[in-house]
C-alpha cells in the first residue's frame, strides 16, 4: 500500500496540469502487472508441485526490482530543489525553506471538497472490501460444495483477467471521462454504481452453470472499473487543489482512507452481517442501503439548491 500511494504520488507529480489527465493510462501497467501476477500465482497455488512458500520468494524479488524502478523514475533532489524555487519564484512569494506542517494539515483538512473526497474513497473502500473479502469465499464455497475444489485457482485466475481487463479499459479512459464530467463528476458517478456490483454478486445464484460464471465475471470487472474511475478522478484532484508540498502526504492520507479506515470497516461490518444473514443476503442488503443513501444525499442537494438564496 505505502508503495502504491508513492509512485501514484511520483507519476502525478511528474505530470504538468496538460497531462495530468493521462494518469490513467500511465496507472494501466500496473493493473496489467496486478493482473498477471494474480494470474501466474493461483495457477501456482492449484499447481502440487508448487506451494504457498514459492509465492513469497517470487514477492521478495519482485519487490526489490520495484525498488529500483522506483528510485530510477524519483527525481533527483537538486531536480526538486529547482522545481521548488522556480515555483516560489512564479508564485511572487518569498523563497523559505521551513514549511509549517502543522498549519498545511490544517488547511487540507478545513477544505470542503477535499474532505469530501476523503470521505467518498473511505465509503468506496469499505464497500470493495466486503466484496473482495466475502466474494472469493462465496466462490471458494460454490466450488466445494460442488465437488470442484481442484479447478478452483485456474477459475479464480480466469476471473482475474475480467477483473483486470474491466480495471485497464477503465484507467484507459478515464481522462476523456474527467474532460466531459470533470474528476468530481467521475467521483460521484463511481459512487452511484458501487450498489450495481453488489447486486451482481448477490444474484450468482447457487449453482456453477454458464450463468454463474457470467455472472461472477462481470461483477469482478465492474468492480475494478469503478475502483480505476474513483481513483484516477480522486487523486488527480487532489492533487489539482492541495499545495504541492503536501502531494504526497495527502496521497498517502487518501490511501490510508481506503485501505485502512475503509477496508477494516467494511472487513468488521461484512464478517458480521455474512454470519448472521449470509453472504447473498448481506450484498442485497448492503446494495439496497446504499441506494437508499445516494438517493437520501440526492434528495438534501436538491434541497439545498432549491433553498439557496439567487
Amino acid at each position: 500500500a505505502a508503495v502504491t500511494c508513492l509512485l501514484d504520488s511520483i507519476v502525478v507529480s511528474s505530470l504538468n496540469s496538460k497531462e495530468r489527465l493521462n494518469f490513467g493510462k500511465l496507472r494501466l501497467w500496473g493493473e496489467l502487472g496486478n493482473g498477471i501476477s494474480s494470474t501466474l500465482m493461483m495457477n501456482v497455488c492449484s499447481n502440487e508441485a508448487y506451494g504457498f512458500e514459492h509465492l513469497f520468494v517470487v514477492h521478495g524479488i519482485t519487490a526489490a526490482v520495484a525498488v529500483v524502478f522506483m528510485l530510477l523514475c524519483t527525481p533527483s533532489n537538486q531536480y526538486n530543489q529547482n522545481q521548488a524555487k522556480q515555483t516560489t519564484k512564479a508564485n511572487g512569494s518569498c523563497n523559505n525553506d521551513t514549511i509549517d506542517w502543522r498549519r498545511s494539515l490544517l488547511d487540507v483538512f478545513t477544505n470542503a471538497e477535499i474532505a469530501s473526497i476523503l470521505g467518498a474513497v473511505a465509503v468506496t473502500g469499505c464497500s470493495i472490501s466486503v466484496l473482495e473479502n466475502f466474494s472469493y469465499i462465496n466462490i471458494k464455497s460454490l466450488y466445494k460444495a460442488h465437488g470442484q475444489e481442484n479447478v478452483l485457482g485456474q477459475e479464480i485466475s480466469m476471473y482475474r483477467v475480467f477483473h483486470t481487463c474491466g480495471g485497464m479499459l477503465t484507467w484507459y479512459y478515464s481522462g476523456t471521462w474527467q474532460k466531459k464530467l470533470g474528476p468530481n463528476g467521475v467521483i460521484i458517478a463511481s459512487l452511484c454504481c458501487v450498489p450495481l456490483i453488489f447486486f451482481l454478486y448477490a444474484g450468482v445464484g447457487d449453482g456453477l452453470d454458464v450463468r454463474t460464471k457470467i455472472g461472477f465475471a462481470m461483477a469482478e470487472a465492474t468492480r475494478s472499473a469503478i475502483f480505476a474511475a474513483m481513483w484516477s478522478s480522486a487523486t488527480i484532484r487532489v492533487n489539482m487543489i492541495c499545495p504541492p508540498h503536501m502531494t504526497a502526504v495527502l496521497q498517502a492520507i487518501m490511501d490510508a482512507s481506503y485501505r485502512g479506515v475503509g477496508s477494516t470497516v467494511g472487513a468488521y461490518v461484512g464478517g458480521f452481517l455474512c454470519k448472521k444473514i449470509g453472504i447473498a443476503n448481506t450484498f442485497t442488503l448492503i446494495g439496497k442501503g446504499f441506494v437508499s443513501l445516494l438517493c437520501g444525499a440526492l434528495f438534501l442537494s436538491s434541497q439545498v439548491k432549491s433553498n439557496a438564496p439567487k
